[in-house]
């Protein structure tokens, strides 16, 4: 009888702990389809230089930080950085693709990476100049929300990056 009470007390813990390893892969997942929505949103309202909603993303302590793919210094991305209307360019299109992300192990930090591919109009010149880079962000969930800390973009292989601001 006692080693079938502890044949049963084996399988019911097992039992257990593989029912918490499912339930901590559905959460794993969502986070991953959560980061890559946050992500798009979050390039999105940079895009179209709407500070209102890129800050949603920001970190009101830490602030986030960024690389652009034409090589320029560290840049803190504000109010100023994102709505900047007087850079001579915009995007005519913006698509981003290939995304995949990378969780710590307490799932509070992700990190992202993806291609983004378009085109870019100038002011005062050339239209549909082709965009090409890839890119990756650092997310963390900071008292329950998800912020983004820092982008890094650089060109793909043979392909341009945003233009230096004049």
């Amino acid at each position: 009888m006692k080693k079938l009470i502890f044949l049963i007390s084996v399988m019911f813990i097992f039992s257990c702990s593989n029912h918490e390893e499912k339930i901590k892969a559905v959460n794993a997942d969502q986070v991953v389809a959560d980061i890559t929505s946050l992500s798009k949103d979050y390039q999105s309202a940079y895009i179209s230089q709407d500070w209102d909603t890129t800050s949603k993303w920001v970190s009101t302590d830490l602030g986030t930080t960024i690389y652009n793919s034409n090589g320029s210094a560290l840049a803190v991305q504000n109010e100023e950085q994102v709505a900047n209307t007087s850079r001579g360019w915009d995007f005519g299109k913006f698509e981003m693709s290939n995304h995949q992300v990378f969780l710590s192990s307490d799932m509070n930090t992700a990190i992202i990476t993806f291609d983004a591919d378009g085109l870019i109009n100038f002011d005062d010149g050339e239209q549909n100049v082709t965009y090409a880079t890839r890119a990756s962000q650092t997310w963390v969930n900071e008292n329950g929300e998800w912020k983004v800390m820092h982008s890094h973009w650089s060109p793909r292989t043979n392909s341009k990056g945003i233009p230096k601001a004049n």
